[in-house]
């Protein structure tokens, strides 16, 4: 057997969806959060035509300001429905592409976790993300269409790939960048915010230490191995507890010290993809706590 033949069928190999919905959950809720302040904004008649902008993308229509604004509720909408499964192909569909549409009308839209978000998105798109929590998964099993939910790998693979190579890249450009290794970036970030520091309800001697320059030197590297780690050691079932909980920390700790919007919350339920999706082995029978029949042998789709 190839190498070709392996990869492709460990990537058709049947896993459970539930990994992938519960992710579609959190994100749905999570793209709430990225609107809110489009639409809110919009509807008091203000746009990013009313600021210095770049268009991303020329060819993109530009909209009146009530058709953005129109847009801006349908796509809050949609995501609300990708939350609670419901019509969810659709919901996901329309959410991503008023998503990507916003973010490529200018260029002052593009951040970092925003084509995070889109790239997210559109895999949730392709995937069968509503075959569990989700009303439509309800709805079949009211009607007695009750299925396991199962489907091919490959956006579940798709999904971690995603998770894995935004900590890695961003460990690498760090671990390249000599002002950010030395810790010159961390540093100079305390360092401007220091009345608000001295301010806070930190010690006297905790404040001195996350503003001496030699703390940053040893912090900044820390900070750049803890993302390779993370990078790395998610692929691994030996690694991948201390990887979770690593990432967890991470998230935690840059949300109260960085402006990152919703890049936290994004990583963090990414998380929820690294879930072992495989079904349990269940003999079959009518006691099962399942809500739809056993499987008897899904194989696993984690290393």
């Amino acid at each position: 057997m190839t190498a070709f033949d392996r990869l492709d069928r460990l990537l058709a190999q049947p896993v459970s969806t539930r990994s992938q919905g519960l992710v579609r959950m959190l994100v749905g809720a999570i793209t709430l959060l990225h609107l809110w302040p489009f639409a809110s904004e919009a509807l008091r008649g203000t746009t990013y035509r009313d600021r210095f902008h770049q268009p991303y993308v020329d060819a993109l229509p530009d909209l009146p300001t009530r058709w953005y604004a129109s847009l801006m509720i349908v796509a809050m909408i949609a995501a609300a429905a990708m939350t609670i499964g419901l019509a969810t192909k659709i919901a996901t569909g329309v959410t991503f592409t008023i998503v990507a549409y916003n973010l490529a009308l200018s260029t002052t839209h593009l951040h970092n976790n925003r084509a995070y978000l889109v790239t997210v998105l559109l895999i949730l798109a392709l995937a069968p993300c509503g075959t569990a929590f989700s009303t439509d998964s309800w709805r079949r099993r009211r009607r007695g269409a009750v299925a396991a939910p199962t489907a091919p790998g490959w956006t579940l693979w798709l999904l971690r790939l995603t998770s894995a190579v935004t900590y890695g890249a961003s460990g690498l450009s760090k671990l390249l960048d000599p002002d950010w290794f030395g810790g010159r970036v961390t540093w100079g970030r305390v360092v401007v915010q220091e009345a608000m520091v001295r301010d806070s309800l930190l010690p006297s001697a905790i404040a001195d230490m996350l503003l001496d320059r030699s703390f940053h030197t040893i912090a900044a590297k820390v900070i750049v191995l803890t993302e390779l780690f993370i990078a790395v050691g998610l692929w691994s079932k030996r690694t991948r507890t201390a990887a979770v909980i690593a990432a967890a920390a991470f998230h935690i700790t840059i949300e109260f010290s960085a402006e990152v919007q919703i890049f936290s919350f994004l990583g963090l339920a990414m998380l929820v993809a690294w879930a072992d999706p495989s079904l349990p082995r269940l003999a079959r029978s009518r006691r099962c706590w399942l809500p739809w029949p056993p499987v008897a042998d899904v194989a696993e789709a984690t290393p």
